[in-house]
């Protein structure tokens, strides 16, 4: 069949990913996205300039917000003497450096790889689905690279037990990407995220009442992590395995050989696991007294401030990286300081491309609100939802299908929360919620999604895992890897959406100190 042929037969589900896929490439690259959304602002503020709306602050009192060019002579003063400073203040930026610098070390000494393949491997046939779901979803402690070594893993598992591979690769996949946001402990995602909205708030000051730090959604993705396990176990067995049951295989061996820990290894981990064990009971004996010295002062409380909520990325930082030390030591890989300060090294690495578009992303934001383009268009929303009376639950599932709207054509999370926060988290506070619930929608419908699009990065590695063991390696082809992949995402975006209208509805905290109504 010539491939004429095969372009003319295409269903609708294939155009369809044909045009996500073609959209999604026009985008240019993160920095200059950015440069352009900047360019964007300025000549938005020449146009718009001298525009207002009033609006109730604190106290009740009444503000005015109006548009200011920066196509002028202050306006170029002020984009010239404070690029540097918005850089350098742009809140996401020491978060995720930090964080990536003990994640880094953690998978440059290969801990997380082997905290998860002892795991796996050790897991009974009949709880092995929702074990790979509560691994992956929990995986973005690792960052992006769980999705690669889990679903690999985990096809590897299914394979030894005699089970499909390919279920093994989806139930994987799903989990490390549509369940992204989920997770037991807080992630460097969680940083992230928390820094893009703190500085979101700025621009209206009546929009929040809660401290913004990074565990303000952690409730809710804390327990996600339970229900989303339950809902991908029961379509992985009822939906997904009848559906691959067809797919021919290969004769393929126990390919877990390939991914047995070492002694090495083993001894690591062994190292790894009391150094956790160390660090937690100090940590406890620093928070649950009344006297524990991360508790606040005065209050002798930890909610709603206190050095463990402002300190928790130091305390992560300084668990991973104890523990990725203690890993690297035993099992031979980090023998002196110099071995150390090379692991370091490389983690660091892996933010250089978050650094660069951060330069870009500080300037737009900064200028954003600097000409108040993003108050008055916050507030005009709001008033036009308030006048139109959509407001609620409805206007809160509209936010989380946008967000999964945007994510088949934008894939980094972070770049769509830096255009998206700045007049949501504004807008939703004027209507009377807290940032920590317009954060969860957000997070809630980018992460839903994050297996179906086709620009997902990691998409070809699971084509190649699904190539590996089917018997007919050229039907490894998209179609099939997103049959397997929409009754999940489907699955996500509808149960975690019911979850979040529960926590609405019982009024329940978010996080930590985080609220859902103003």
């Amino acid at each position: 069949m010539s491939a004429s042929t095969v372009a003319t037969n295409k269903g609708w589900f294939q155009k369809t990913l044909d045009v996500i896929e073609f959209i999604g490439n026009k985008f240019p690259s993160p920095f200059i996205l950015f440069s352009l959304l900047g360019v964007a602002v300025l000549i938005l503020s020449a146009v718009l300039d001298g525009t207002s709306v009033t609006y109730m602050g604190k106290g009740g009192k009444m503000v005015e917000a109006k548009i200011v060019t920066l196509l002028s002579a202050d306006g170029f003063r002020y984009i010239i003497s404070d690029m540097i400073k918005n850089f350098t203040n742009f809140p996401p930026l020491g978060l995720v450096v930090v964080m990536m610098i003990a994640m880094g070390l953690a998978e440059k000494t290969g801990f997380v790889s082997a905290l998860v393949r002892k795991a796996l491997l050790g897991v009974p046939s009949w709880a092995i689905t929702a074990t790979i779901f509560i691994i992956g979803i929990n995986g973005n402690l690792a960052s992006d690279a769980a999705m690669v070594f889990v679903p690999a893993a985990a096809a590897a598992v299914y394979a030894g037990m005699g089970r499909n591979p390919i279920l093994g690769m989806s139930v994987a996949f799903a989990a490390t990407a549509a369940g992204f946001s989920a997770n037991f402990l807080p992630a460097g995602t969680d940083a992230l995220i928390a820094g893009i909205t703190q500085t979101a708030i700025g621009s209206v000051a009546v929009t929040a009442k809660s401290p913004t730090h990074p565990l303000i959604n952690y409730y809710l993705m804390s327990s996600s992590v339970i229900i989303l396990t339950i809902v991908g176990t029961l379509v992985a067995e009822k939906v997904v395995a009848p559906r691959l049951a067809t797919i021919e295989l290969k004769e393929f061996g126990d390919d877990t050989k390939d991914h047995a820990l070492t002694p090495e290894e083993n001894k690591g981990l062994k190292y790894a696991g009391w150094t956790a064990l160390v660090y937690v009971l100090l940590l406890l004996a620093s928070t649950v007294p009344e006297w524990g010295w991360l508790r606040d002062p005065k209050t002798h409380t930890l909610l709603p401030k206190s050095a463990f909520l402002d300190g928790i990325i130091p305390i992560l930082f300084f668990f991973f990286f104890s523990m990725s030390t203690a890993f690297g030591i035993g099992n031979g890989l980090i023998k002196n300081e110099g071995d150390l300060t090379r692991a370091l090294i490389s983690g660091l690495s892996g933010s250089l491309s978050f650094i660069v578009t951060a330069f870009s992303a500080s300037q737009f934001v900064a200028w954003f609100n600097k000409t108040q383009i993003a108050t008055v268009v916050a507030v005009k929303g709001a008033n036009f939802l308030q006048s139109m009376e959509f407001t609620g639950i409805a206007l809160v599932v509209s936010l989380i299908l946008l967000s999964a709207l945007v994510d088949l054509f934008v894939i980094s999370g972070s770049a769509k929360w830096l255009v998206l926060a700045p007049i949501f988290v504004p807008m939703f506070g004027l209507l009377g919620y807290e940032p920590a619930l317009t954060q969860a929608a957000y997070r809630i419908g980018e992460s839903s999604v994050n297996s179906v699009t086709p620009l997902n990065y990691y998409v070809p590695v699971m084509l190649g895992i699904m190539a590996h063991y089917m018997k007919d390696d050229t039907k490894a082809g998209m179609g099939t890897l997103m049959a397997t992949q929409i009754p999940y995402a489907l699955a996500f975006l509808v149960s975690w959406t019911l979850w979040l209208v529960l926590f609405i509805v019982f009024n329940l905290p978010l996080g930590p100190g985080a609220k859902i109504f103003l």
